[in-house]
């Protein structure tokens, strides 16, 4: 690979594309599609060009390399992030086949009381993240799957909830649900 004048390697378009797919917005992934647009006309390589600011400028992907900036520094690279990933696309699959009572709004506040989402995240913006993390996930299926009313309550986590059913039945449901959930990101937790 060819190198710069300081030793550094090239920037692949792979990499520009991938980095600008990571960009929440269209006004973020402006400069990295002029970039490659640019650079495919300096080659004349137009059509390659096309393609690559075509994938740019689609649904917001993440991955390993490009995560969001809203799960917390320890889950946003390397061997942590593609575990968390992964965990993800497995809950997705357990609550794409209803094989649990698992929600997203679960999984949201399971996330946030375990620091591996920021608090301040709303249902909207999960929703674009997971999406961004799953192939084909569509967009609104995370923030439509469950009541995230319970993420209101913040002056307790999720281990705090009651656990006796006839005093709150809804809230030992929903500490049993996120107990469930939790032991898949058991892998990746970290307690202090």
């Amino acid at each position: 690979m060819k190198t710069t004048t300081g030793d550094l390697p090239h920037i692949p378009v792979e990499f520009v594309v991938g980095h600008a797919q990571a960009k929440k917005t269209d006004g973020q992934r402006r400069p990295f599609v002029e970039l490659v647009k640019t650079w495919a006309e300096h080659e004349k390589m137009d059509e390659a060009g096309e393609a690559a600011i075509r994938r740019m400028t689609e649904q917001q992907k993440a991955d390993a390399h490009h995560m969001p900036k809203e799960f917390y520094q320890l889950y946003r690279a390397g061997e942590k992030a593609e575990m968390l990933i992964q965990i993800l696309r497995k809950i997705e699959d357990v609550i794409q086949s209803d094989a649990e009572m698992w929600t997203w709004a679960h999984v949201m506040r399971v996330m946030v009381d375990e620091n591996i989402l920021m608090a301040g995240v709303s249902p909207n913006r999960f929703d674009t993240i997971v999406c961004s993390l799953i192939p084909g996930k569509g967009k609104d299926t995370v923030r439509k799957n469950g009541d995230y009313s319970i993420m209101r309550d913040r002056s307790k986590t999720y281990r705090e909830l009651s656990s006796i059913a006839y005093l709150n039945p809804q809230e030992a449901s929903d500490k049993e649900i996120c107990r469930q959930i939790a032991q898949h990101f058991a892998p990746i937790i970290m307690r202090g």
